[in-house]
């Protein structure tokens, strides 16, 4: 893959540069393969009216989804019926007394 660094941000924390390249030669591959990520974010009732940000691509349905899993607080490859399914959900908040 190729690397651009002529666009990098003053603004990025000392030492992120190189993942936020490689996070940039990801989606330029998965889009050079056809698969064009698409970002969402889940928000409702089902969990907890919290923002779970996903991505997937509309393009093959059986392509993996990657989501933020609320309970173990990092990105995970899934699949639509396991997130939709609320298995990346965080687990039920303790009341408080």
């Amino acid at each position: 893959m190729t690397t651009n660094n002529t666009h990098t941000s003053a603004t990025t924390a000392p030492g992120t540069g190189p993942l936020w390249q490689d996070l940039t030669d990801a989606l330029n591959a998965l889009i050079a393969a056809g698969q064009f990520p698409n970002f969402r974010n889940l928000y409702g009732p089902g969990n907890d009216w919290q923002h779970q940000p996903y991505a997937s691509t509309p393009f093959h349905t059986y392509a993996p989804w990657v989501v933020f899993d609320l309970s173990t607080r990092q990105f995970t490859l899934s699949t639509r019926e396991r997130t939709l399914g609320g298995e990346h959900f965080a687990s039920a908040r303790r009341k408080r007394r």
